[in-house]
């Protein structure tokens, strides 16, 4: 008979929590040539409708999360060395993002989109595709 380490039952435990298939779309989103996916997410009771980017791309639109991602790449580089394969994706980063709120009359922002980062493990629902609401005349 085998010592078991528990270290089979952590993984199983932590495979029920996270969405595999939201994983595959925020780590395909990585990938050069990566076609673009646009969601629509539930996150506190909130929609957000938007098109799915990787952390690259959302760190280019604005100095400050530039900065972070040279930070980070620099980090990881530092601690073991190898990039290629930093783990499940933890973060689903999104461009032209709209927030959809309950009782809300019109969308959030509702002249543009907005970059934002959302925490998979927040994400209650999604499904693929964006959603709009009819916009006052």
């Amino acid at each position: 008979m085998t010592q078991d380490s528990g270290a089979g039952n952590d993984l199983l435990a932590d495979f029920g929590t996270r969405d595999i298939v939201l994983e595959v779309v925020a780590d395909t989103a990585t990938q050069d040539g990566a076609p673009e996916v646009q969601v629509t997410l539930l996150v506190a009771g909130v929609l957000i409708s938007g098109t799915v980017i990787g952390f690259k791309r959302y760190a280019e639109h604005h100095p400050i999360t530039a900065r972070m991602q040279q930070a980070v790449e620099g980090l990881t580089e530092r601690v073991d060395g190898d990039t290629s394969r930093p783990g499940p994706p933890l973060y689903l980063h999104l461009k032209d993002a709209i927030y959809h709120t309950p009782g809300a009359q019109q969308a959030f922002p509702s002249d543009r989109g907005v970059f934002c980062r959302i925490a998979l493990k927040d994400v209650s629902a999604f499904n693929f595709g964006g959603i709009g609401w009819p916009q006052p005349d």
